[in-house]
């Protein structure tokens, strides 16, 4: 598995916090509570990117970027059509 790999763009959380590697979106995911581990955008986000990491092809790690900001978005985490600036301290 190849964590490092980087997402297709970058995820910019509303708290100034950045995604933009497989890692990222691994170590942020950890550290969510377990009921939100457990919901099934979180689920099927997990799936894609094991896969992602393992397979390391163009198209799973599009997929598991594209679910991650779904998960986000659902969470409130980030905002659907806001300009998000990245914070450069908090690139990932």
């Amino acid at each position: 598995m190849v964590w490092s790999r980087k997402l297709p763009r970058p995820i910019y959380l509303n708290d100034g916090r950045t995604i933009s590697t497989l890692a990222a979106a691994r170590d942020f995911m950890l550290t969510l509570p377990q009921i939100r581990q457990t919901n099934e955008h979180w689920q099927h986000a997990a799936e894609l990117l094991l896969e992602a990491a393992y397979l390391g092809r163009g198209d799973p790690i599009r997929d598991a970027g594209m679910q991650i900001s779904r998960a986000l978005e659902a969470e409130g985490l980030i905002q659907r059509g806001a300009a998000r600036h990245a914070n450069p301290d908090n690139l990932s």
